[in-house]
């Protein structure tokens, strides 16, 4: 498809090429599209081009340089031979916006204009001095063009801010994005040590438990002695004397009062070799009941952390005694009945048989 050309540039070759090529290279660099039949013209007759392209535009500036009109006098020059009184006069006939630029030591010819170029002598043109080419070249785009710079380039200043912001924007919000990962990394981390750290010192103190239990050399090993007949109650006491002393003689019965969440289940089953059993206190029996696990937000998840503590009362509610278990659990999960559900798998799994021989040594006292 044949570009369109908004500005269309006339001149002599002999005199006006210098000062056209460079209102050519000038208005071409702003944005403008401008024809110049040296640079822009391409296959195709040249004739039939160059009207077309007149025909098209919408500014039509001619170059006047001293001696332009020469050829238009010249009885032996064909006026079809003669480009720019062709393009000047397509020009005229198409009613064209006319920019005259006139350069430095042109005169308007005293003969008269041939009829097809003559209105040229009216229109209002711009002086071309090179040491005032600034100031001529700005009233030019200013006064004398209809035409106006490409879109992109009429924008360009806030083009480059759209894309100065949207880069500093992209560039924030990465920044915030790997940051915020990073943070979610290293709490990630902190978090794995953590629970790390829990299970080694709850192995740690296993270790010393079973180290610090005193071993019976062999050769002082003896049979159990066989326990003394009870003394026969007299026939004189009475039945209610003989049923206390029973009680006494009897182990205590460990009853559990424990919660039923995830937690205490799994304290209750690991507790089951000891003899606790889920039944009411009655006697000289002794209630169980553990503590609960302390949960808080960590970041996007729930984080429940345990030391069981074991408290031993008697039916009536006295304190017997408190059994505290030196490892700690964690759990981390996205809600706090995971986080739970994962404290008593780890519960379960977890050595207890120090617990529950301390927990033994109350049933018999």
């Amino acid at each position: 498809m044949p570009k369109k050309f908004n500005i269309f540039i006339s001149y002599r070759r002999k005199g006006g090429f210098d000062s056209a090529k460079l209102l050519y290279d000038r208005l071409r660099l702003d944005g403008y599209s401008v024809s110049f039949d040296m640079d822009t013209l391409e296959r195709g007759n040249f004739d039939s081009e160059l009207e077309s392209r007149v025909k098209k535009c919408r500014d039509f500036v001619v170059v006047l340089n001293p001696g332009i009109f020469d050829r238009f006098h010249d009885p032996e020059c064909n006026p079809k031979d003669d480009w720019v009184r062709r393009e000047i006069a397509c020009a005229i006939a198409e009613k064209k916006n006319i920019v005259p630029v006139i350069l430095d030591g042109f005169q308007w010819s005293k003969n008269p204009l041939p009829p097809d170029v003559e209105d040229l002598a009216r229109k209002n043109g711009i002086d071309f001095n090179p040491k005032y080419f600034e100031a001529m070249y700005a009233s030019l785009k200013q006064k004398f063009l209809i035409s106006k710079p490409s879109w992109t380039t009429r924008h360009k200043t806030k083009i480059i801010s759209i894309f100065i912001v949207a880069f500093l924007a992209a560039g924030a919000y990465l920044y915030f994005e790997t940051n915020k990962i990073s943070q979610q990394k290293i709490f990630e981390i902190q978090l794995e040590k953590q629970k790390t750290d829990s299970i080694l010192r709850y192995q740690d103190s296993i270790i010393r438990h079973r180290d610090s239990i005193p071993k019976i050399p062999a050769s002082k090993t003896q049979a159990p002695k066989v326990p003394a007949p009870a003394p026969k109650i007299p026939t004189n006491e009475t039945p209610a004397l003989a049923k206390k002393q029973d009680e006494k003689n009897e182990d205590k019965a460990l009853h559990w009062i424990g919660p039923g969440d995830a937690v205490g289940t799994a304290m209750y089953e690991k507790l089951i070799p000891a003899g606790v059993k889920k039944t009411p206190c009655s006697g000289n029996g002794i209630n169980i009941n553990v503590n609960r696990p302390a949960c808080k937000q960590a970041n996007d998840q729930i984080m429940c952390s345990y030391l069981p503590t074991l408290t031993l009362t008697d039916c009536r509610g006295k304190l017997l005694g408190a059994l505290k278990i030196t490892a700690e659990f964690i759990g981390l999960q996205e809600d706090e009945t995971a986080a739970k559900n994962e404290l008593a798998n780890d519960l379960r799994t977890a050595d207890f048989s120090s617990v529950v021989s301390n927990v033994e040594k109350y049933r018999k006292q």
